[in-house]
């Protein structure tokens, strides 16, 4: 599927003149890498070059050659399917995927930037609303409706993505707006802006099915297993189950019950590690909760009825794991034979584009939690007070730094007109003495 990508001009002027810059670090850095690799002297030392780049490795080198090889601020996107906070309700994650040179920042080691928007159909009436990164990883606190689409495909096709890499903002927008507040909203992003010329560039996205169908990458059974383990324990830790129990027994022993306390406080644990930190970091918690529940001699009927759910979320979480992995290492080792394969048959994609994307998956699952992927209402209380001062203060503060850029380019617009034959102090005075003199 094809997106349009609106990106102001200055940030492409800017990117095209540091780029050269960035591409000459980039290739230093390239051929250190490998004169390290190659005075290795076994196996071990190896290791340890690899554990000295760090685990952004591969995302530096992938970006690196999508700069030597693309155009400025190349971009693709991928959309994730996953179950909304509602179950009338589901979500769908775009994440534009953008490589540039970051040459106004002067850093190296972060060359691509991987930023999204939110989208969420109700399914009772077929209406979508979406938030947009208002910048920095901050989220709008309220999201804004696209009532003249029914599909997120019709909506991103007929509207444009607005980025502003600098900020790390990515913003929807669409050419007829629902009511005045987003009518005004949009306005106010214009005059924040402070450009009024863009450039518009065709990205190719990956829908949810090309995700899940071609590339076998299923997120949406994974994000769908925590929330089912997140509904069961607040149905189990709420009393509802327990109290059903009790009309039937009369009263549940105090050993079962103590033991049934512990064991929802763990799973309120291990839902705090699946909420807040990212999936590549989940798997040792979600092992050692499965594996204490299975071989436990004789289950309360509360952990009886938690294992499946355990059994599910190891399975799902494995599963988009190793797939991330094997296209990662299918897309290093047999580069041309990845480019040419099955799962791209029926994608639109460029070269650069597919290898930039594999690596995006892993960098997503290694980086990101799940509250920051697509739900931030389960963010924690200090990211939610952040996103409760900042997301309101972004629009003006660009507001304020559009108006400063407007006061700079009215100064160097006169500055130039001054010194071709404006008058200034010093010729006054001079006029002046001239005169007196002339007079005597």
């Amino acid at each position: 599927m094809k997106v349009k990508l609106k990106i102001e001009t200055q940030w492409l002027e800017l990117e095209r003149k540091s780029m050269s810059k960035l591409l000459r670090e980039y290739e230093q850095w390239e051929r250190e890498t490998l004169k390290k690799a190659q005075e290795a002297v076994d196996l071990r030392s190896l290791r340890d070059v690899f554990y000295e780049l760090g685990d952004r490795w591969e995302f530096d080198q992938a970006t690196g050659a999508w700069l030597s090889e693309g155009e400025p601020l190349d971009a693709v996107g991928l959309i994730l399917k996953m179950p909304g906070l509602d179950s009338s309700k589901e979500r769908y994650v775009l994440y534009a995927v953008m490589a540039y040179s970051k040459g106004f920042t002067q850093q190296f080691d972060h060359l691509g930037d991987k930023e999204r928007i939110i989208v969420e159909l109700d399914k009772r009436n077929n209406r979508l609303s979406a938030w947009s990164t208002a910048g920095h990883g901050v989220m709008d606190l309220f999201p804004i409706d696209l009532p003249s689409f029914t599909s997120i495909e019709n909506a991103l096709q007929s509207c444009f993505i607005v980025a502003q890499p600098g900020d790390h903002a990515l913003r929807i927008e669409c050419p007829e707006c629902s009511n005045t507040i987003d009518f005004f909203t949009k306005r106010l992003w214009e005059i924040a802006g402070g450009i009024t010329s863009f450039d518009i560039k065709s990205i190719d996205v990956l829908t949810p099915r090309d995700i899940e169908e071609y590339l076998d990458f299923k997120f949406n059974r994974y994000a769908k297993a925590v929330l089912e383990l997140d509904r069961i324990w607040r149905e189990l830790s709420g009393g509802a189950v327990d109290k059903a129990k009790e009309k039937v027994l009369d009263k549940i022993p105090d050993h079962i019950e103590e033991r049934d306390r512990t064991t929802l406080r763990k799973i309120e644990g291990l839902l705090h590690v699946l909420w807040f930190k990212p999936p590549l970091k989940q798997m040792f918690a979600i092992e050692k909760m499965h594996h204490e529940l299975s071989y436990e001699p004789t289950p309360t009927e509360v952990q009886k009825t938690l294992i499946p759910y355990i059994g599910e979320l190891a399975y799902s979480l494995t599963d988009i794991i190793e797939k991330a992995k094997y296209l990662k290492w299918k897309s290093v080792v047999e580069r041309k034979d990845f480019s040419s394969s099955d799962i791209f048959k029926s994608l639109d994609l460029t070269q650069l584009a597919k290898e930039a994307l594999i690596v995006a998956l892993e960098d997503i699952l290694r980086e990101h939690s799940l509250a920051y992927i697509g739900y931030p209402e389960k963010a924690t209380m200090k990211n939610k007070i952040l996103r409760f001062l900042l997301s309101p203060l972004i629009l003006p503060f660009r507001l304020f730094t559009s108006f400063r850029a407007f006061l700079f380019n009215m100064i160097s617009r006169l500055l130039p007109l001054r010194e071709k034959g404006l008058p200034n102090d010093s010729n006054i005075m001079e006029n002046n003495e001239s005169n007196e003199e002339d007079e005597n």
